[in-house]
């Protein structure tokens, strides 16, 4: 955990600095393969710059309105830099609703946009991952493990470093398949699917989220979702391409 760096005089708030840095990233991504689709990169780019723009903004005020009271006492909490003051599944829906609506008004072509979006989609969980480690948020249940990391005074599954690792497989299986000849849409169905399947396992060692009846967690009837959803579309739309 390095929640801030030191640097001579400055300190730098490290998650904050990963967020910037990630967001850069997935967005220069995103271009490049909406550009080998044929695609306008730099207009895609900037579409999905304002989604996540108000996406920040959205899992702000979700969060605040959950806690109104508070925010009401102090509004200038509001611009507090603290990753637990955002409300994450706030932030997903206006990024993607936002930013789904807009690409639709525009017209863009569906698969083909999708699978330009697939390489910024494991950029955003690597990066929110990475931000969670530094932070210390979204951290894991206790642990008698080689591999656990001490947080919170305790020894913990490194759940950040799970999420982590999901996100740098779909990177690495997108980037495999890159340039091989695949239809419209694969690129960003596996590219979920393997984000989705991760979640379902790393997040059984999580001690944050909301916890449902038979200790399951939300997030991971969310990700079993996802794949169900995923493997009906590749058995109806692209029945002669299954995934391997």
């Amino acid at each position: 955990m390095l929640p801030v760096l030191n640097l001579g005089p400055f300190a730098i708030y490290t998650p904050g600095l990963i967020m910037l840095l990630g967001g850069w990233l997935l967005l220069q991504a995103i271009e490049r393969a909406a550009r080998r689709r044929q695609l306008d990169g730099e207009r895609l780019a900037l579409t999905v710059f304002v989604a996540l723009l108000a996406g920040v903004v959205g899992a702000r005020l979700g969060y605040a309105l959950a806690a109104w009271p508070s925010y009401l006492a102090d509004p200038w909490a509001l611009l507090s830099r603290d990753l637990q003051a955002f409300s994450l599944p706030a932030g997903v829906v206006t990024a993607v609703g936002l930013g789904g609506w807009l690409l639709w008004r525009r017209g863009w072509p569906l698969w083909p946009t999708l699978d330009a979006l697939a390489p910024g989609l494991a950029l955003a969980a690597l990066t929110y991952a990475l931000a969670q480690l530094a932070s210390g948020d979204g951290y894991g249940l206790p642990a008698d493990l080689p591999w656990a990391i001490q947080l919170w005074g305790e020894s913990r599954h490194p759940t950040q470093l799970y999420a982590a690792f999901t996100a740098l497989i779909a990177l690495i299986v997108w980037r495999a398949r890159y340039r091989q000849p695949q239809p419209a849409g694969a690129a960003f169905l596996t590219t979920t699917a393997i984000l989705a399947a991760g979640t379902l396992i790393g997040e059984g060692f999580a001690a944050t989220g909301w916890l449902l009846p038979g200790n399951v967690r939300l997030s991971q009837v969310v990700a079993l979702t996802i794949l169900v959803i995923i493997i009906r579309i590749w058995s109806e739309i692209f029945p002669q391409h299954q995934p391997s």
